[in-house]
């Protein structure tokens, strides 16, 4: 692996939570603000905490309105958004820290997570340990542990929310 860079240039996605269509309409708008930091020399695109929480409004009136098929419908259909944000760090050679949302556990519990993904493919996932009032209110339950993830710009580490004040 070679050496990482001297300075990181890190693009934050701070944008609109729209009601979208489909899920091919957020995964275009999604290449649309990785493309934007890519032009901008970006080596990091960072999306926001629960901007995945997007995918519940590309559902039925009835989805979106209801957090418990909120959830479900995030947890659901993250893989298929997640590829094309894997897909997307390769074609502009610039890691992603995807979006966080609600993803089942194998024993049935909801995690907050989010994914860092590589250009060459890698991906690293890290849990919110520390939940909010809010979240403990929805079900999702604290995870761990907080990883170091080795990548070509360095060890990266991933702190979501409330992870960074405690």
């Amino acid at each position: 692996m070679r050496p990482p860079p001297d300075r990181i240039r890190v693009a934050a996605a701070q944008y609109p939570i729209d009601r979208l269509p489909d899920l091919d309409a957020l995964i275009a708008k999604h290449a649309r603000w990785v493309g934007d930091a890519a032009a901008r020399r970006a080596d990091l695109m960072v999306f926001p905490e629960y901007g995945l929480m997007e995918i519940a409004g590309t559902g039925s009136d009835a989805v979106a309105g209801d957090l418990a098929l909120s959830l479900e419908a995030v947890a659901r259909d993250r893989a298929r958004v997640e590829a094309a944000l894997s897909a997307l760090a390769t074609r502009h050679d610039i890691h992603i820290l995807g979006p966080s949302g609600p993803e089942r556990r194998a024993d049935g519990s909801i995690a907050n997570t989010a994914r860092l993904l590589a250009p060459g493919g890698g991906i690293g996932v890290q849990e919110k340990i520390i939940m909010t009032p809010f979240e403990h209110d929805w079900g999702v339950t604290g995870g761990g542990p907080l990883r170091m993830f080795e990548t070509a710009l360095g060890p990266i580490g991933v702190l979501i929310c409330y992870d960074s004040e405690f």
